[in-house]
């Protein structure tokens, strides 16, 4: 009879699967208490949420090029015009850049990603419970030892629907029935396989997600202050909560520039090209192919890139008072 080493095997795979799942979910730590009080999210918590480190650090760059201070030319290098950062994760911007503000996207892009503003907003998110707190490699080495297991028993599974289904049909004791059966089983078996993967480190958690989701209907939030003008983060909102992949004020071409050179793994990427010159900053700024269409929002700098047209009070971090618990500072 088919049906005994079917169950036999159908045993084997659940209780795989069982321990497959098990080491998925002791991956995750304790979430945070349910009873913290609801923080009004910066914009770059929600940037974080939709995307990531690398999209808070997308939306700090085109916050920048909106307002004049920052160019990206057709090439694709960045120089920075305005060297006094507003908040933390534009100083990490303006490090990246180097000594003479200007560098390749793609290089910039890896000394963005690597700060310390950029993690630190995904540090606080997860103390807040709405990123899931990951574990280290030791935990993930017992998941792929769980799922390499969980493979090895769909396996012998496969093995054993191959002899087994033929012997069925021969003796007339079920052909068709035993070839759904071990069909079924091991389609039911590559769940675990697809679903329990390796987690991504900053993915949103469900209260993330939950709160990504109201923040998207809700017409009237306003982003914690990151030091930015009113305008620019009017233009933000709904890419950094991900609604569109456009930005008013930017080229179609210049978005996507920055979302290809941040998706972009770090460890393929290639090598940094030298370092420009302070003579190629000045022709740069001259000659940058977006310079022509710049759009400057009511307050911000002119096309020269200057900045000038900000106030002292955007300064540093001071954008980030006490009410707002840090947000784009980080923390």
């Amino acid at each position: 009879m088919w049906t005994i080493p079917f169950l036999l095997c159908a045993a084997l795979v659940a209780v795989s699967a069982w321990h497959v799942r098990g080491t998925f979910l002791s991956l995750r730590g304790p979430s945070a208490p349910a009873d913290l009080p609801a923080r009004n999210l910066s914009l770059y918590d929600a940037a974080y949420l939709r995307g990531g480190a690398s999209h808070a650090a997308v939306t700090a760059l085109a916050a920048m090029r909106l307002e004049g201070r920052l160019i990206l030319s057709r090439s694709g290098m960045v120089t920075v015009t305005d060297a006094t950062p507003r908040n933390a994760v534009e100083a990490a911007v303006v490090d990246a850049a180097g000594s003479t503000r200007q560098r390749a996207l793609r290089d910039l892009s890896r000394g963005v990603r690597a700060a310390e503003a950029i993690h630190a907003i995904g540090a606080r998110l997860i103390d807040e419970g709405l990123i899931p707190r990951s574990s280290g490699p030791h935990h993930l080495r017992r998941l792929a030892k769980s799922r390499a297991l969980h493979g090895w028993t769909l396996v012998t599974t496969c093995v054993v629907g191959v002899v087994t289904v033929p012997l069925a049909t021969a003796t007339g004791t079920g052909g068709v029935p035993s070839l759904l059966a071990f069909l079924l089983l091991l389609a039911l078996g590559a769940v675990p396989m697809i679903r329990y993967r390796d987690p991504a480190p900053d993915r949103a958690g469900k209260a993330g997600r939950e709160r990504l989701v109201s923040l998207r209907g809700d017409a009237s939030w306003q982003p914690c202050d990151v030091g930015l003008d009113a305008g620019t983060t009017a233009a933000l909102k709904p890419f950094a909560l991900g609604s569109t992949d456009r930005v008013p004020g930017l080229a179609e071409d210049e978005v996507r520039a920055l979302l290809d050179a941040f998706r972009t793994d770090p460890r393929s990427a290639r090598r940094p090209a030298p370092a420009a010159s302070a003579t190629a900053v000045g022709v740069g700024l001259a000659s940058a192919g977006y310079v022509g269409g710049m759009n400057t929002p009511a307050g911000g700098s002119d096309g020269g890139g200057t900045g000038g047209g900000h106030d002292g009070g955007h300064s540093g971090c001071g954008g980030c008072g006490g009410g707002c618990g840090g947000c784009g500072c980080g923390g």
